[in-house]
């Protein structure tokens, strides 16, 4: 597929309404910064409006988003399209239905930028956009950050959460590394780094988040202690006091064991980028990894879960730290 020589094209994902956060979670991860629902709608292509609004209890939803027209997007959309299809398969749904074409309005693209505002992480950190210049009060440390077109404002669920246990499990006294698998933005990372974790590693399969996070970092003063790098997992040597991921479900469940040997002993590992109804999935991929779940914290349809090592059966289960 040859790259086209315009800057963006958007992508019109028809889906079930149940499945429409599950897909706009894996629209974002491939690095869509803003995903706009359009529902009940169904899908009408090739018409300039292709969006059609259906009666209300319609069974679909219509996702929109948009990709650069960089050397990326072939790959980009050929993981789309096997994701679809795969997904679809499980939701015994039909067909699910995709139409990309050239960006017509670039507006879209800055209308996220609305919705990122300030947030406040557990009275420790307000993690804020480079245009906001409220006073931050003297008991928070603040995180700057542009997430150009990468995935983690904090203005979605999957990242709030996951930031809300990084706050409450940053070690004390601070010592160690952190791993941050999926980085996106750098935003879990970067916070953990604030709020006093030494040094930090994200990883990322995107070289667009690669870059952002590294900028972000700069803009943050934090470039010394902060290492990313394009891929995944396997970059990672020795191990690490704090693990994250916030990804989708299907690599994270792939990559646990690994994860866990690379947790140490009394590490934790974040993971967020669960949907409710996935959650046993999960559960019982932990307990194949040894890893057991100390904190659950739910939001809309999404669950993020603080994990640790299990303890041996003759111990103690109650979590003593």
């Amino acid at each position: 597929m040859t790259v086209p020589l315009v800057a963006w094209w958007e992508c019109y994902v028809q889906v079930p309404v149940q499945a429409g956060d599950m897909v706009s979670a894996f629209l974002h991860h491939l690095g869509s910064t803003a995903v706009v629902f359009h529902e009940p709608a169904v899908l009408s292509p090739p018409r300039e409006s292709c969006v059609i609004s259906m009666p209300s209890g319609a069974p679909q939803v219509v996702l929109h988003a948009a990709f650069a027209a960089d050397a990326e997007l072939a790959p980009r959309l050929a993981r789309l399209q096997v994701y679809l299809r795969e997904e679809a398969v499980e939701f015994a749904s039909g067909p699910w239905h995709l139409y990309c074409r050239p960006l017509r309005d670039d507006t879209y693209l800055t209308q996220w930028r609305d919705f990122f505002q300030p947030l406040d992480i557990e009275d420790r950190l307000r993690v804020r956009p480079p245009w906001d210049y409220s006073p931050v009060p003297d008991t928070m440390s603040c995180l700057t950050l542009e997430p150009g077109m990468a995935f983690g404002t904090g203005t979605h669920p999957t990242t709030r959460l996951a930031l809300t246990l990084v706050a409450r499990y940053v070690p004390e006294p601070p010592r160690g590394c952190l791993l941050d698998v999926g980085c996106g933005s750098g935003i879990l990372s970067l916070a953990a780094l604030q709020l006093g974790i030494p040094s930090v590693l994200g990883v990322d399969v995107e070289a667009e988040a690669v870059s952002v996070a590294r900028q972000n970092a700069a803009l943050n003063g934090l470039q010394d202690r902060a290492e990313f790098r394009q891929g995944s997992w396997e970059l990672a040597d020795g191990t690490y006091a704090m693990i994250v991921a916030n990804i989708y479900l299907g690599p994270l469940v792939n990559m646990l064991h690994a994860l866990g040997q690379r947790l140490q002993p009394h590490g934790v590992m974040i993971l967020s980028g669960i949907l409710t109804f996935q959650e046993m999935t999960l559960r019982t991929a932990l307990d194949t990894a040894h890893l057991r779940v100390v904190e659950q914290l739910v939001e809309d349809n999404w669950v993020a879960l603080a994990v640790r090592h299990q303890e041996p059966r003759s111990g103690s289960s109650r979590e003593t730290e």
